[in-house]
């Protein structure tokens, strides 16, 4: 079976109208539904069954995609855990027993807090790079091995993970990992990014396709055995190249319904910026609700300056107050993670402005041009370019005289309406239809309605 976007090709014609060409309108879905496995991390392949060899290297919990619950063959220690957002599928399998599952864990928005603040550190020391992953495999496998270790990992149903973090904190475990691949034809892609590990001047030659995917991030908690509970996010760090020419606003919405949350980092990042990003995906995604008040603190911590500009503008009573109001602003994902962590940072900074302006604008309307014409914000910049012209890209105009002149336009506008209104009242009166008079009016002034009447009458 092909991909599901192919099968999109029908409505889509429909949706165009005319006989587009098929071939070409294939093509540009196959392109756009490229983009959506890569944004969300998923292949949305239809069912197929398949063989998996899993070689840990010691980690508890793997990353697994698109697994439909109930499907797996029954393996000795080896446990599905459903999503906990979307239970159909489960995106981590457990594949070492708990020793002993702890009776109590810290709230979840906490502990993806903590995860952040990890992936920030191993970050900083260099582990989610391709010189880390090739020192582990230098160090852990010797030479011989290695040969027959490459021969494994050529065979596309072995998964072979690179430990990269392991932790445990407060009833949870949490760690960093990421699985080699050699890149052919037959790989498969389930829209995860890859990263070459190896060069012209390692190979002394030609270049081995061994990669290694985007570093996964799992937060499970264990207070069962199996565990019933686990957040999996994928790592971007700087170097990631995606195209950004795409309207975000289409996508987000499918991306944080049914994605793998993306988490996106730099050298700029400060741990709490990047823990902060990790709790607020866990939020869009569904993963904890929106009355967790780690939320609020999270955003207090990782944006100060944004937060105190927020609660000395609006004089909001401390910290937890002036967090909350700015994180009303970042109800939605606003920001695409293709653009990298830059791109976070400036959205927060954004929605901050806005809601400086939200409460200058409540506190005193009368300041404003558009209170005082009477309508609504975006209705005067709408009318604006008929009573003004940009200079330099921005509008110099004089608010008193702007004032005066939309007013009176939208004065005569109203009473254009109500003669308007009055003449098909009176065009009805004399036995026009509810089309016939309005075709009248199109092609007669208003005042002529007195003395009109339908012919034959």
């Amino acid at each position: 079976m092909g991909h599901w976007s192919e099968d999109l090709a029908d409505e889509t014609a429909k949706l165009i109208g005319g006989t587009p060409d098929r071939r070409v309108l294939r093509d540009k879905l196959a392109q756009v539904g490229r983009e959506v496995d890569v944004l969300s991390g998923r292949s949305f392949h239809p069912p197929r069954r398949s063989t998996a060899v899993m070689e840990p290297n010691g980690l508890p919990f793997l990353d697994i995609p698109d697994l439909q619950v109930g499907s797996m063959e029954s393996v000795a220690g080896v446990w599905e855990i459903p999503d906990p957002v979307n239970g159909q599928i489960a995106t981590v399998l457990q594949v070492l027993p708990l020793d002993d599952p702890v009776p109590n864990a810290m709230p979840t928005a906490d502990a993806l807090w903590i995860a952040g603040q990890l992936a920030a550190q191993a970050s900083q020391a260099g582990r989610l790079s391709a010189d880390y992953v090739l020192h582990w495999l230098g160090t852990s496998v010797d030479h011989e091995q290695r040969i027959d270790l490459f021969r494994r990992i050529m065979d596309p149903a072995v998964r072979f993970y690179v430990p990269i973090l392991g932790a445990s904190v407060n009833g949870w475990w949490i760690q960093i990992a990421r699985r080699l691949i050699w890149v052919t034809s037959e790989a498969e892609d389930d829209g995860q990014l890859v990263e070459l590990l190896l060069n012209e001047t390692m190979a002394g030659g030609e270049i081995p396709p061994l990669a290694a995917v985007e570093a996964i991030l799992i937060a499970a908690r264990m207070t069962r055995q199996p565990a019933d509970w686990a957040f999996t996010a994928r790592i971007w760090p700087e170097q990631v190249q995606r195209p950004i020419d795409r309207p975000w606003s289409r996508l987000a919405k499918a991306i944080h319904g049914h994605g793998i949350p993306t988490i996106t980092l730099d050298p700029v990042s400060t741990p709490y910026e990047i823990a902060c990003q990790v709790v607020l995906k866990g939020y869009w995604h569904g993963y904890i609700s929106g009355d967790e008040p780690a939320l609020a603190n999270a955003v207090a911590m990782a944006y100060p300056r944004q937060v105190d500009r927020i609660q000395r503008e609006t004089r909001a009573p401390d910290v937890t107050s002036a967090a909350a109001t700015l994180l009303e602003q970042l109800i939605h994902p606003g920001f695409d993670p293709a653009q990298g962590a830059e791109a976070t940072r400036r959205y927060v900074r954004r929605k901050a402005s806005i809601a400086v302006m939200q409460y200058r604008k409540s506190e005193a309307p009368d300041r404003y041009p558009w209170t005082q014409v009477g309508i609504s914000e975006r209705r005067y910049y709408k009318l604006l370019p008929l009573f003004a012209q940009k200079v330099n890209g921005r509008y110099d105009y004089d608010y008193d005289d702007v004032v005066t002149r939309m007013k009176a336009h939208l004065d005569g506008v109203d009473k254009a309406r109500a003669v308007r209104a009055a003449a098909l009242e009176v065009l009805r009166s004399h036995g026009f239809g509810e089309e016939a008079a309005r075709k009248w009016l199109q092609r007669h002034p208003p005042e002529e309605a007195v003395n009109a009447w339908p012919r034959g009458r």
